[in-house]
């Protein structure tokens, strides 16, 4: 006889609180789900138990619950103390007031969330630690461990101005809830959200298995998103360095022309680069409407990237013209001076100088023995598109979804023109050198592929190097 399969763990979750303390947020935050629920600043805008799966694998389901603001905690408390029964028999009590018929209709959501409540494994208390601490959600806090259900309060919007964390850890101390945990719903952090499964397996010992395979599983998708996005941006800069256009010299209508397309590649892949970043992260474009960032309008980069101006205000130094006939700086003055040097001059003079020599070689000899110029994509135009996408990346992985205002308010971003600034890295060298690398379509190329995810380690090490902006 075959055994049959074990049934996976299950771990039901509620989180219950005041109106308005944050909750759905909280939710959209942990589950990187921008449009879960319905956040207002009206109160009760959570009528209805609603479930949130977290996990969902053959082993394992771990499932949050979305519960109605608690608003009747005086009356309800008042019941309590009134109820015959058992004097330690704390959860027979308060499952009888499930049957009371004035809290039917007169604390219908309350008893809602109670009911909820003897259903889950645990419960997380939400508070909203811009709070004073008042004895409405200490009664609250009451009733709820009356349930005989562990219990972790949960401080919310930690990171705010206002924030009373110190006064509500002494304030749940003093009610005996030495465990607290505090997890802002709109700063995002990953640490905090370890702590908080590091909490919940502390007050659900029978659960640590679970909670411990939890956090692996969401911190092998947080490494996920960020590799995701800038595997994008690397993707993205690569495709553009080697990038490249071939003209006959001197032919002006042809220049126009092959500065047009160059021009209009640069626009179209930061374009589908954004949609990219956005989609690891689990945003769409219109999560802010047309506020998404202080230079992004309706998803799309507002200063462009060919623009002197822009790179001014990224504080990136330009080095010859945007879309220049050779590689960047120098390169211009060796490529027009061959014309009274000599090709074997500038032959001589490139032989042993590396990636960027054989590329300015290249560059060279195509005018000299071909009659032809070679267009390509300024240094400056990538370190720009690299800095701001990488900005916005570490944006969005520090920010909850359940936030609500824009990515960034500076004028200057905090963190602008640290991108390269020691030059290109290799894997940007090596593609100036392999035009095939341009616009890859899919074709299988090992070569570009490891130039690929060396450079988008070099991205993922800046975006989380200590000292990275968090605006």
């Amino acid at each position: 006889m075959t055994a049959g399969k074990a049934k996976p763990i299950e771990l039901h979750l509620l989180l219950a609180g005041h109106t308005n303390v944050g909750k759905t947020s909280l939710l959209r935050t942990l589950g990187r789900l921008a449009d879960f629920g319905e956040v207002s600043a009206s109160p009760s805008t959570t009528r209805q138990i609603q479930p949130l799966p977290l996990i969902e694998t053959p082993d394992l389901r771990i499932t949050f619950y979305d519960s109605p603001g608690l608003e009747r905690a005086d009356q309800l408390l008042e019941r309590l103390q009134d109820q015959q029964g058992a004097r330690h028999d704390q959860a027979g009590r308060l499952r009888a007031l499930l049957d009371d018929p004035d809290l039917q209709r007169e604390a219908e959501q309350e008893l809602r969330v109670l009911r909820q409540l003897l259903d889950c494994d645990a419960c997380l208390f939400v508070i909203d630690a811009r709070e004073p601490v008042l004895e409405k959600y200490l009664d609250e806090l009451f009733i709820l461990s009356r349930g005989g259900r562990p219990l972790l309060p949960l401080l919310n919007f930690t990171a705010a101005d206002g924030s009373r964390e110190t006064a509500w850890r002494d304030a749940l101390r003093a009610q005996g809830h030495a465990l607290t945990v505090a997890f802002d719903a709109v700063v995002y952090s990953w640490d905090s959200e370890q702590r908080l499964y590091r909490n919940l397996a502390a007050i659900l010992p029978d659960a640590e298995t679970a909670l411990d395979e939890l956090t692996r599983l969401r911190s092998r998708e947080t490494d996920w998103r960020l590799a995701a996005a800038c595997e994008a941006l690397a993707n993205t800069l690569i495709d553009l360095a080697a990038a490249r256009e071939r003209i006959p010299v001197d032919d002006t209508q042809q220049t126009a022309d092959a500065r047009g397309r160059l021009t209009n590649l640069v626009r179209q892949r930061e374009q589908q680069l954004i949609d990219a970043i956005l989609d690891a992260f689990g945003y769409q474009r219109e999560i802010l409407g047309d506020d998404l960032h202080a230079d992004v309008l309706d998803g799309r980069w507002q200063r462009d990237a060919l623009s002197e101006n822009t790179l001014r205000h990224y504080g990136i130094k330009s080095v010859g013209p945007m879309l220049s006939g050779v590689v960047a700086g120098g390169t211009m003055d060796i490529a027009t001076g061959g014309a009274s040097l000599g090709l074997g001059a500038v032959t001589g003079g490139l032989i042993g100088a590396g990636l960027a020599g054989r590329q300015r070689l290249r560059t060279a000899m195509d005018r000299y023995a071909r009659g032809l110029e070679t267009l390509m994509v300024n240094e400056s135009v990538l370190r720009l598109i690299g800095t701001r996408n990488l900005q916005l990346i570490t944006q969005l992985q520090q920010r909850g979804h359940a936030s609500q205002q824009a990515v960034a308010r500076t004028a200057r971003p905090a963190n602008a023109g640290t991108l390269f600034r020691k030059g290109l890295p290799r894997p940007l060298l090596q593609a100036r050198d392999a035009p095939r690398w341009a616009a890859n379509e899919g074709r299988a190329d090992h070569a570009r592929d490891k130039a690929v995810w060396q450079l988008r380690d070099e991205l993922i090490s800046e975006a989380t190097a200590p000292g990275t902006a968090k605006d």
